[in-house]
């Protein structure tokens, strides 16, 4: 499934509180083969779950941001609470 870049930026531009949950797809029951390389995992999951900014997981619709900054999401989440950690105390 190949998306052109305004596709994909209609997609990111799609705004939560419009969302229509029974429309989408419920990834807690996505499974992607982890085998493959990288772009064929992304493709994968494009692929199942259409739109990969708005997204259901059981009940709740998520909107997901994508960085393409170094660094993992415990390295965000560790980085977050120092700042939290920073400005409390």
């Amino acid at each position: 499934m190949h998306l052109s870049k305004e596709e994909l930026q209609k997609m990111e531009q799609m705004d939560i509180r419009d969302a229509v949950p029974e429309e989408l797809v419920d990834i807690s029951g996505i499974e992607i083969d982890m085998k493959k390389p990288v772009p064929a995992r992304v493709e994968e999951y494009v692929r199942k779950v259409g739109n990969p900014f708005l997204v259901r997981v059981g009940e709740y619709v998520v909107k997901i941001g994508y960085s393409d900054q170094a660094g993992t999401l415990n390295d965000r989440m560790k980085q977050y609470i120092r700042k939290v950690a920073e400005i409390k105390y």
